[in-house]
């Protein structure tokens, strides 16, 4: 859903956008045009690259503080934490960039606080801002390892000498050079990405305190790394956090991974938020759990080796299994009785079968036509497929960068297929608002082994009236 959202928005070069700083869809929109193809596995291929460069970075950061066998303890357990090795090291997300330029950044500032006589080499300091900033160009997340950064540096002895040099003040200058896109085009939009930001952290708020929320977070948050990972990582975390600055390896990844875990976990006392804004934090408490693993005895070396290729396994079957039911439906009778009726990989379903419907009834008939639909994912899910021939818009109060990217005013009295789900595009009042007339419904729906997958409806309606 995410990808094919990316894929559309990406065509289109702009300083930011709505949703995210840009970096992410500069890279897709790049790789697009230099290869003239738009076909999904193609463009995973730099995200892919970037979650190989982050297992080798993991590997650096964990064998430059702790040695080369946590070292790779780290990079095993990044791998197999689901978030890190499946989702953030290969699809089209922002956390792929994120993710490497953090752990780069870790791992030059690892060097200039620990090697002695580095922290005077300002190329060293410049290279760590570069870091920051390509950090702050992949996700907002960047800006709390920058904080994470400054409270390493203000709570040990040796950091604190430092912040008197020109170095980190070197680092910070160019972090916020390299931001400068963003705030621009958030200056020129009424700061619209940023509102937006800070308004998602009472996502599925109510308005009142849930004190357990955060317990349901915390739960959230092992699910996406995997229990068996996530309470050793949680333990080796809070065991560094209580020894203090004294020992500096650990503290700097703990300062690194308290921010994000406990500022997003806590904002679950007023809403839900969604469980992976929490990971920039725990990918820091990695090499805490590949120190302790490599000073491990043996019998619990060897068993943490023998859940690592178990699980391995398991990891890879599984996404056997859900690529093949999302492409074919061939697990349908177990998944649907699994999941009550439903299926969660139908969410994933190609939706190229909506274009033999239109072409089929000769759609576009005129130049002065576009798609409408009333989702931000459903948009998407057009525009990465019709994009590049017809205007495709989102009409709803949450349309992300639809809004930029096809503004509705542009398109007064134009013609539109409407294509939807039953409770938006059958509502005749509403659309009769936004539309001089409305034509009949017809049925699109996208089918897989057999059933109703995904159901779609499809009219015109013309005369628009943003």
């Amino acid at each position: 859903m995410d990808e094919a959202y990316s894929i559309g928005i990406a065509r289109q070069f702009s300083p930011s956008y709505f949703d995210h700083p840009p970096l992410h869809l500069w890279l897709v929109g790049l790789w697009a045009k230099l290869w003239g193809s738009e076909d999904l596995l193609l463009l995973r291929l730099p995200f892919v690259a970037l979650g190989a460069l982050s297992s080798w970075l993991i590997y650096a950061l964990g064998a430059r503080l702790f040695g080369a066998a946590a070292g790779l303890w780290s990079t095993v357990i990044f791998n197999l934490a689901p978030v890190f090795g499946l989702a953030h090291g290969a699809l089209i997300f922002p956390d792929g960039p994120l993710l490497a330029a953090a752990l780069a950044t870790a791992l030059v500032v690892a060097r200039l606080v620990l090697v002695p006589g580095t922290g005077w080499r300002l190329g060293w300091w410049a290279l760590a801002g570069l870091m920051s900033g390509l950090a702050l160009l992949s996700k907002y997340h960047g800006v709390l390892l920058v904080l994470g950064m400054l409270l390493f540096l203000l709570t040990t002895r040796e950091g604190r000498r430092w912040l008197l040099t020109p170095g980190p003040w070197l680092a910070a200058a160019i972090a916020v050079a390299c931001f400068v896109p963003v705030l621009v085009w958030n200056a020129q939009h009424d700061w619209a990405s940023f509102a937006f930001q800070i308004g998602r952290g009472r996502v599925g708020g109510g308005g009142g305190v849930r004190p357990l929320g955060p317990i349901e977070s915390l739960l959230s948050q092992a699910v996406y790394l995997l229990p068996w990972i996530a309470v050793p990582l949680g333990t080796f975390l809070v065991r560094g956090m209580l020894s203090g600055p004294a020992n500096a390896r650990r503290w700097l990844l703990v300062c690194l991974a308290l921010l994000p875990i406990l500022i997003f976990t806590g904002l679950t006392l007023a809403g839900r938020g969604l469980p992976h804004w929490q990971m920039p934090g725990w990918l820091f408490a990695v090499p805490l759990l590949g120190e302790a693993l490599a000073n491990a005895g043996r019998i619990t070396r060897r068993i943490a080796a023998w859940v690592a290729v178990l699980t391995a396994l398991a990891l890879g079957a599984l996404a056997t299994v859900v690529t093949m039911q999302a492409r074919w439906g061939s697990f349908d009778q177990q998944t649907l009785q699994l999941f009550g009726g439903s299926d969660p990989t139908d969410a994933l379903l190609s939706w190229e079968a909506v274009r033999p419907e239109l072409a089929r009834r000769g759609l576009p008939a005129d130049d002065r036509t576009f798609i409408g639909t009333f989702n931000w994912v459903r948009a998407g899910e057009l525009n990465a497929l019709f994009g590049t021939e017809i205007p495709v818009l989102c009409l709803c109060s949450d349309a992300r960068h639809f809004d930029y990217l096809n503004p509705p005013e542009a398109y007064a009295g134009w013609t539109a297929i409407l294509i939807g789900m039953p409770g938006h595009i059958d509502d005749d009042a509403a659309l009769g608002e936004e539309f001089a007339s409305l034509g009949p419904l017809e049925d699109i729906s996208l089918s897989k082994a057999g059933r109703v997958a995904v159901p779609l409806r499809m009219r015109l309606g013309s005369g628009f009236k943003p």
